[in-house]
């Protein structure tokens, strides 16, 4: 096993593997808070709009 940490420590190759697995975690946890906060203000604004419009939700044909 030492042999693997000295490989990712201790080599050029190894730590351009490292950066690029940090890298990625660093773009998976992003995405997350990206693509929650997006879809937080879809529902909110959703919200907001049902209430402007009385409670009245969409016609399932798409006609008024």
């Amino acid at each position: 096993m030492g042999s693997a940490w000295q490989g990712l420590f201790g080599t050029d190759y190894g730590l351009f593997s490292l950066i690029g697995i940090l890298f990625m975690l660093g773009m998976g946890v992003f995405f997350i808070w990206f693509f929650t906060r997006k879809i937080q203000q879809s529902t909110d604004e959703h919200a907001r709009e049902l209430r402007a419009g009385g409670g009245k939700p969409p016609s399932p044909n798409g006609h008024a």
